[in-house]
């Protein structure tokens, strides 16, 4: 797979960001990340990312620091991406609550 050269940053609230990083080159590997700054540092809350296969779309939840097993589904990447990156711009407070409530 090709290296994620290309990186957004887009601050949901002061202590929240979704980063979105993706390849310039085709098949394009991407990871899409939501992170809440807690005790100083940036903690991973969320990540989407297709790093296994192009077609195969990985969704891991974290358990404070722990990374989850993915939930897994299969298709274009460009709709992958899109529907990841809008379910966190819609649903990152109840995200974050819910992962700082598991902690």
């Amino acid at each position: 797979m090709p290296t994620k050269d290309r990186t957004r940053r887009r601050f949901l609230a002061s202590d929240v960001q979704l980063v979105v990083e993706r390849s310039s080159e085709h098949p394009v590997e991407y990871a899409i990340v939501l992170l809440a700054l807690r005790d100083g540092r940036w903690r991973t809350v969320r990540t989407f990312d297709n790093a296994h296969d192009p077609s195969e779309h990985h969704e891991h939840a974290y358990v404070g620091l722990e990374k989850q097993s993915p939930t897994v589904t299969y298709g274009p990447v460009n709709d992958a991406m899109y529907t990841a990156e809008l379910k966190l711009l819609r649903e990152w407070r109840d995200i974050v609550h819910g992962w700082e409530h598991l902690q």
